[in-house]
């Protein structure tokens, strides 16, 4: 074919402008007697594309007016891979850029013989590639078949389509198995996105996440502007201990506990973190994450000898102040039903008002700076431990994981100190990521220097309602006439207050009610019109201790079932309490629910303490000011204070 005839040939067109085609890298082509002839054969294409007379092409490289026409039709070949023109690659020496033909039939060697079958009966190549991949799964049930069974298909096929035994593949020793075999090797890297769905459903995800098409990854430098959000089990086994009614003190497991952690993706600053102790986390640990994330840091008791805060306090809110209350502008996080709660969208969109990106299910890979946060966790810290689970179930570092957590006693309150300080370290620890800052180094660089202010919560909703807060509505019941005061009902408990008790008119109105679904003792409600009519007070014993929504339903899920009874008198919580420590002996769910409880427990407990030096404290203030003020007797003043102390304390 001339010259002329291949640039005006309409197959050959689209590929003559050598803008388009494929590059090579010469210096990679290591043996310089091939290195020579590619560079040969390139300048005789230059020169023939370039419009030089065919005569001087000759003339100047030496190659035949022939062979340079063969070469100019290898370059504008298209590759199948990428849909471009071969181009220079075409002419690398011993470069196959097409699959073998076989023409003649009386060559001795089976070479190509297996494709040429499959050209010829192209019934058996459907065949083969819709039984290993499934592609059609009528009449297909195996699941990932073997090239060994398919192997026997393929015969069996053969015989259907009526080859005879002395033609291709029976006239061979292995009946065409080899070939078989290196057909399906190509099979999967050519139709790769097909063979996904042989692979295990977390490989598969990852492969159809990643690298497919142009990447949307904009760039992201200002701090809170963007957020990402995950939950991870950590590798390790915590020791509970619980009295049993007998008075015995006994040390056993739970399951794994979540961490929940809130990471900011331009500066790696983990904002907050929760420690869920349940087997499984829900809705309010999500909440509680984001409102650890928001509020000022406050330090945490650290008990465990020689284990203390870096210098800066090792959260941004305590060594930046200007992100105090710093809210973010987009939140990443996963598909999990937890976190698709409508309490969970209802915060993030309403009262802080961020954009939401859920993102797709099953994939990891588009909040990889808090999985490789994790991944980070744990080889430094959590793995290191004597109680560790190590990273699989082959880890040797996993051995007698559970025996060691009893033996040395190790609490949830030891791994939440140490999680504290592991993330304190990890903000003030020098990251490649992001050219050798540490994460608190460079969000406090970039909001002092560059000027990249966070925006600010509003007063009014720095409060825990903001974060734990769910609105619903309930109708009044109640009838005047047999003397049943007004009250609404709310998971299995009656409320009310002075107001309502005496509001017969509301009878059969509803309230909307704002419920703190981390204490469901007092709601606060407001009458149809928006005005507010005060908190309401759960009936009986419900009052005493604050539980969760998660609690309460629980208690009266086990109440229907008939596993836990109370009466009108009985302490709800009490006999919760006593029902998870009896469930614990033999049930690790349970202790999680256990240690969940003490931990509620124990928190009311320091509360009180805290409010019971308060008020000494205040009451001392006063005394010393009317100390100052009186010339009455000093050690009748102390006798009144002491009296009043005691009076107005409620334990």
């Amino acid at each position: 074919m001339g010259k002329s005839k291949i640039f005006e040939n309409e197959i050959y067109v689209d590929c003559v402008d050598k803008s388009n085609w494929q590059t090579v890298l010469e210096d990679n082509i290591e043996n310089e007697e091939y290195k020579k002839l590619y560079l040969r054969r390139k300048k005789a294409i230059d020169m023939y594309f370039d419009n030089v007379k065919i005569s001087k092409i000759v003339e100047e490289t030496g190659f035949h007016r022939n062979t340079i026409r063969k070469f100019a039709k290898r370059c504008l070949m298209i590759d199948e891979k990428n849909g471009l023109p071969f181009g220079y690659v075409a002419l690398i020496p011993y470069k196959r850029i097409q699959k073998y033909k076989r023409i003649d039939d009386k060559k001795e060697k089976c070479t190509g013989k297996f494709n040429q079958l499959l050209s010829e009966y192209t019934v058996l190549k459907d065949f083969i590639d819709n039984t290993y991949l499934k592609l059609c799964k009528k009449n297909n049930l195996e699941k990932n078949i073997k090239i060994s069974s398919l192997h026997k298909k393929f015969i069996k096929k053969c015989y259907e389509l009526g080859i005879k035994e002395s033609e291709y593949p029976f006239n061979t020793n292995d009946v065409g198995r080899r070939a078989l075999y290196r057909y399906i090797k190509n099979l999967q890297n050519t139709k790769y996105n097909y063979y996904l769905n042989r692979l295990d459903d977390n490989y598969a995800q990852i492969a159809k996440s990643t690298g497919v098409g142009i990447q949307n990854n904009p760039i992201i430098n200002r701090p809170f502007q963007q957020v990402q959000f995950d939950g991870h089990k950590i590798d390790a086994e915590i020791c509970i201990k619980f009295r049993t009614i007998e008075g015995d003190i006994i040390k056993k497991t739970m399951s794994r506990i979540w961490l929940l952690v809130i990471i900011d993706v331009a500066t790696r600053v983990v904002l907050g973190y929760h420690l869920c102790l349940n087997s499984e986390y829900s809705s309010f640990d999500v909440l509680k994450c984001i409102e650890n994330a928001i509020k000022p840091k406050e330090k945490i008791n650290l008990t465990i000898p020689n284990l203390k805060y870096p210098d800066n306090g090792g959260f941004h809110s305590l060594a930046i102040p200007e992100t105090q209350w710093a809210i973010w502008y987009e939140f990443l996080y996963d598909n999990a039903k937890a976190n698709l709660a409508t309490s969970v969208t209802d915060v993030l969109t309403n009262k802080i008002g961020c954009a939401v990106n859920a993102g797709p299910v099953a994939t990891p890979e588009r909040r990889g700076i808090v999985e490789r946060f994790f991944k980070t966790l744990e080889d430094y810290g959590f793995h290191r431990l004597i109680n560790t689970t190590g990273s699989n179930i082959y880890d040797p570092k996993r051995k007698d994981a559970e025996k060691n957590a009893i033996k040395y006693e190790i609490e949830e309150s030891e791994i939440e100190q140490i999680t504290e300080i592991l993330i304190a370290n990890y903000n003030n620890t020098n990251h490649s990521g992001i050219n050798g800052f540490t994460p608190i180094e460079l969000m406090q660089q970039r909001i002092e220097e560059r000027g990249f202010l966070p925006h600010i919560m509003n007063e009014y909703d720095r409060n825990d309602m903001t974060f734990c807060q769910l609105k619903t509505t309930r109708k009044i019941n109640g009838n005047k006439d047999k003397g049943r005061r007004p009250y609404i009902y709310y998971e299995g408990v009656e409320y009310r207050n002075e107001v309502l008790s005496q509001s017969v008119n509301l009878i059969g109105h509803k309230l909307t009610l704002l419920v703190n679904i981390n204490d469901l003792r007092f709601i606060k409600s407001y009458l149809p019109d928006g005005s507010e009519l005060g908190i309401l007070t759960a009936k009986g014993k419900w009052s005493i201790k604050p539980h969760t929504l998660k609690m309460r339903k629980e208690i009266n899920k086990l109440k229907s079932k008939k596993e836990i009874n109370f009466g009108v008198f009985d302490d709800p919580i009490d006999i919760y309490h006593q029902y998870l420590i009896d469930k614990s002996i033999d049930n690790k769910p349970s202790r999680n629910k256990l240690a969940t409880l003490n931990k509620k427990l124990q928190n009311q407990q320091n509360q009180k303490n805290d409010n019971f030096y308060k008020n000494k404290g205040d009451n001392e203030h006063n005394f010393n000011k009317r100390k100052q003020s009186t010339n009455c007797d000093i050690d009748d003043i102390e006798e009144k204070i002491r009296k009043n102390n005691f009076k107005t304390l409620n334990f």
